[in-house]
């Protein structure tokens, strides 16, 4: 079965950066979780692609590690509690961006302006002003999982405001925070960490506003020159994103459509992306992966998928074009220590 060229060059998936979900991976160790297992079932790529500043990492894969999350602790206040351990700096880009803009103002707005550095993702980010001169920062995460939605929301709101306190080295407090949840049973972590006059439940998108007062400190850090630098490098970043999908996304849904079949092969797939086998290879090599790990992790993301559902050992195996169980297990192994493949 062959797919189409248009659907051979529809955009790349959604995706956030490496350095975000090592930050949340980090935030539920701390929080009791499995490192291991969780990169495991959440279909994660290994720890030296995670570890690579510039990588990228599907948005969906990121979905999954909430939702673990949320079933493992079944904490209301998961979003915030991994989000106050944020530091400077963990966010790169994002963060330099934030920390040199001339006042807080411009610092959310230039969060918001550049959003997707952190999530390609068709979420709700925006900046509205008020006539009172506050202004309200909404940022409603839309995977279509609610429970993951107000988690991820309450997360990126929660590292809004870490940030704006640690750049300006003083504690502030939003004016008024809203909340997609429903109000849980017990909200005190959220109140105590957020600190708002009023926090309001079940409103359609998550906000918070924060006063003209704040708005208008000058950031200690500021510097008109170098934040122009990195205002037009994320510009090319975000640009480079939204561009043509890269030849290792388009090779990944060859895969995934032939992954059992016996005639699944390089040269097979170098046909339908219009390449010879060397030309493709090549392709691969310049975006840092190859023939054997793209197929690799088009394997380790189904197996997630299919065992999470509860499908049979066997049957996933032979899903995966796996000759036996017996490599489906080494792979599962490999996978959950983060081996090479």
């Amino acid at each position: 079965m062959r797919r189409s060229a248009d659907a051979l060059a529809r955009p790349a998936e959604p995706s956030v950066p490496a350095a975000a979900v090592r930050f949340v991976l980090a935030g539920l160790r701390r929080l009791g979780g499995d490192c291991g297992a969780l990169t495991l079932r959440a279909g994660l790529p290994p720890a030296s692609v995670l570890a690579d500043n510039s990588a990228r990492v599907p948005t969906v894969h990121l979905g999954r590690l909430w939702q673990l999350g949320i079933a493992e602790t079944g904490d209301p206040c998961l979003g915030v509690r991994v989000a106050s351990q944020w530091r400077f700096g963990r966010f790169h880009l994002t963060d330099y961006l934030f920390g040199t803009a001339p006042t807080l103002a411009d610092a959310i707005a230039v969060l918001v302006r550049f959003s997707p550095l952190l999530n390609t993702a068709a979420n709700d980010v925006r900046l509205t002003w008020q006539e009172c001169g506050a202004a309200t920062v909404t940022w409603q995460v839309c995977s279509g999982d609610p429970a993951v939605d107000a988690v991820a929301s309450q997360f990126a709101l929660g590292s809004v405001l870490f940030a704006a306190r640690h750049v300006l080295g003083r504690e502030i407090k939003p004016v008024h925070l809203g909340l997609s949840c429903a109000a849980p049973p017990c909200y005190r972590e959220l109140a105590d960490s957020f600190g708002p006059r009023e926090i309001d439940f079940g409103v359609g998108s998550s906000t918070m506003t924060v006063s003209e007062a704040d708005l208008a400190q000058p950031l200690p850090n500021a510097d008109a020159r170098l934040a122009a630098i990195l205002q037009e490098q994320a510009a090319e970043v975000i640009a480079a994103l939204a561009a043509v999908p890269r030849c290792a996304d388009r090779l990944r849904q060859i895969i995934a459509v032939h992954l059992a079949d016996d005639g699944l092969s390089l040269p097979m797939a170098a046909r339908q992306l219009a390449l010879s086998p060397r030309a493709l290879q090549r392709r691969l090599e310049s975006e840092g992966t190859c023939w054997r790990e793209t197929i690799d992790a088009v394997r380790r993301d189904r197996a997630v998928l299919l065992l999470g559902g509860g499908m049979s050992r066997r049957a996933v195996a032979a899903r995966l074009g796996y000759h036996d169980v017996r490599a489906l297990r080494g792979a599962l192994r490999r996978w959950e220590t983060g081996s090479a493949g």
